[in-house]
């Protein structure tokens, strides 16, 4: 019988529901210096690259309380790369999807692709759609890939949606959701981790939002382990999330305090 994540890994016990982070969105960094420090092609880097995602999808699929978990495959501005790389990255997009759609609906999971369709090649685009339509029913965790996306190419998108609306319609932070991919399923991630050593978020967009944590791991994607992501998470669950206020007055340890202590509440 194969082990679960828990047992694996026995930290991730003594972790309170509360502190696991719900939502995690990885950047795969360093497919192509991987490949290289061997003397490979760069798709060979890919394609080790795609058995981690593999390795990661599968240990996190057994941890209900992480809701989320995204990657990002292939950047809008990674259009400037060679046709052999793009070639061989879309391939690896539609053989993936192909291999895993199947599991992902099983388990009562929902795909979500992020991103534009109308640049992807043509086989692509089905099989994402058809992922997305035949799991949009499903309530169990959300894997969503980024492909062909940016967060400045989101904004012009959503730009160009909202001329469409109605002059009526009441713009909120709610109702911007309705305008993103995914179309609010999939929120700004709690955890954001970046592989290969390199200390930034790229143009993540709102998936890197008001209240992310950012993890870097000091290794080409293709070495990274599914121990790795366990550190990540155990050192997100120790870290202090204000949301926007300090510990002293932070409304929700004030609400705390009032329903333990009467005699705090203002009047």
């Amino acid at each position: 019988m194969t082990k679960s994540i828990f047992d694996e890994f026995p930290q991730l016990k003594t972790i309170p529901l509360e502190k696991f982070p719900g939502n995690i969105f990885i950047i795969p960094d360093g497919n192509g210096r991987w490949a290289k420090s061997k003397n490979l092609p760069v798709t060979a880097g890919h394609e080790a690259g795609y058995r981690v995602t593999e390795k990661i999808l599968t240990a996190l699929s057994h941890v209900p309380q992480i809701t989320a978990v995204g990657f990002w495959g292939f950047a809008s501005d990674n259009w400037k790369r060679s046709t052999e790389e793009i070639r061989g990255l879309m391939h690896i997009f539609s053989f993936v999807l192909a291999k895993h759609i199947d599991s992902i609906k099983k388990r009562n999971g929902v795909f979500v692709h992020l991103g534009r369709k109308d640049r992807l090649p043509e086989k692509l685009i089905k099989q994402l759609q058809k992922a997305e339509a035949d799991t949009a029913a499903n309530s169990g965790q959300i894997v969503y890939v980024a492909i062909d996306f940016g967060g400045e190419d989101q904004m012009v998108r959503m730009l160009e949606q909202a001329k469409t609306l109605s002059q009526s319609t009441e713009i909120t932070k709610e109702s911007l959701w309705d305008l993103r991919d995914g179309k609010g399923k999939v929120r700004s991630a709690d955890l954001l981790i970046r592989t290969s050593g390199e200390k930034r978020t790229s143009d993540v967009g709102w998936l890197n939002g008001a209240s992310t944590e950012l993890y870097f791991i000091d290794k080409y994607f293709p070495d990274v382990t599914v121990g790795d992501i366990v550190d990540a998470i155990v050192d997100f669950s120790k870290r202090e999330r204000r949301f926007g206020g300090r510990e002293s007055n932070n409304p929700i340890n004030k609400s705390i305090r009032q329903a333990q202590d009467p005699e705090l509440t203002e009047g």
